[in-house]
């Protein structure tokens, strides 16, 4: 069994017990073991049960949940190791070459790095492989993203001697973390709930000059991959959020966004108004609540 040095694997656990025991068992089998892991149960109904595993397991339990963005910050916070690997729940890890990965992660300035993920039914992640799509396609909606994202480009195919490529933001979801340059710059920003957490850390990182990347070499299984959509909930956070990482590091959109918003909500819902009259329309709703949440900033 390989034994990665210096490496803690965190997580969070919320009402998933299973499927987080499931993912740490992977780990364990088709790659090797950490020096310890810890687990932050984040208010789950009954408390989280470690499974068996070569390496000591750590768990902090929160009462009351924090949400994912808090609850991964706590599990960072409790890493007494150099370096970390930052998991969701839902991941599984196959066999393959992630010791070269992680080799290459300590030889580098790299603070952030994700690796590429597939979900459960063969949909590649590629969200993060593009650079944040500007303030005014955001406000401009889906049509204009479609046809920004025309001209953007994947990260370049990494050099023979490298196979971790740079990239303007990687998603938290399955990524090793320097621990000296997350703590260096505050850890995740407790204001957020989920949603763009990961990409205002990455932004944060390179503006203390260091690096955040994705690992070519080696890939994971990740149910929430490839586009998975969420509630009402999820998407007014993303709304939320994104407007809030914009007004951070694109201060003149705090002129422009919200107004061009609430434009682009009160057509939609009357386009989806119209709709409704003529056969069932699921969006409606959606829209409404996206029109109260622009004039209530998406709380």
């Amino acid at each position: 069994m390989t034994s990665f040095e210096d490496l803690t694997l965190a997580t969070t656990a919320h009402n998933n017990a299973q499927i987080s025991a499931e993912m740490l068992r992977s780990f364990e089998a088709n790659l090797g073991r950490v020096e310890e892991i810890v687990v932050v149960d984040d208010g789950s109904g009954e408390s989280y049960s470690a499974p068996a595993l070569s390496a000591p397991v750590r768990v902090i339990r929160n009462e009351n949940a924090l949400g994912f963005c808090k609850a991964s910050d706590l599990a960072l916070r409790e890493v007494r190791t150099k370096y970390a690997l930052l998991a969701d729940a839902d991941i599984l890890f196959e066999p393959g070459d992630f010791a070269g990965g992680y080799s290459e992660f300590r030889k580098g300035n790299w603070a952030w790095v994700n690796f590429r993920q597939i979900s459960f039914q063969g949909v590649p992640q590629s969200a993060y492989e593009q650079p944040m799509m500007p303030p005014l396609v955001f406000a401009a909606g889906n049509q204009a993203f479609r046809f920004w994202e025309k001209f953007q480009s994947g990260p370049a195919e990494p050099w023979a001697e490298h196979r971790i490529v740079e990239v303007e933001a990687a998603h938290s979801s399955c990524t090793l973390v320097n621990m000296e340059a997350f703590r260096a710059v505050g850890g995740f920003d407790p204001w957020y709930w989920q949603c763009q957490s990961d990409v205002d850390l990455s932004l944060r990182l390179r503006q203390n000059r260091h690096r955040v990347g994705i690992d070519f070499g080696y890939r994971v299984k990740h149910d929430g991959a490839g586009g998975k959509g969420g509630g009402p909930v999820r998407v007014l956070d993303l709304y939320r959020s994104r407007i809030y990482l914009y007004e951070k590091f694109h201060p003149s959109s705090r002129f422009y966004l919200r107004p061009l918003l609430l434009v682009r909500h009160v057509f939609e819902l009357g386009w989806f108004a119209l709709v409704a009259l003529f056969k069932k329309e699921p969006r409606l709703q959606l829209r409404l609540e996206m029109l109260k949440g622009v004039l209530k900033g998406y709380r």
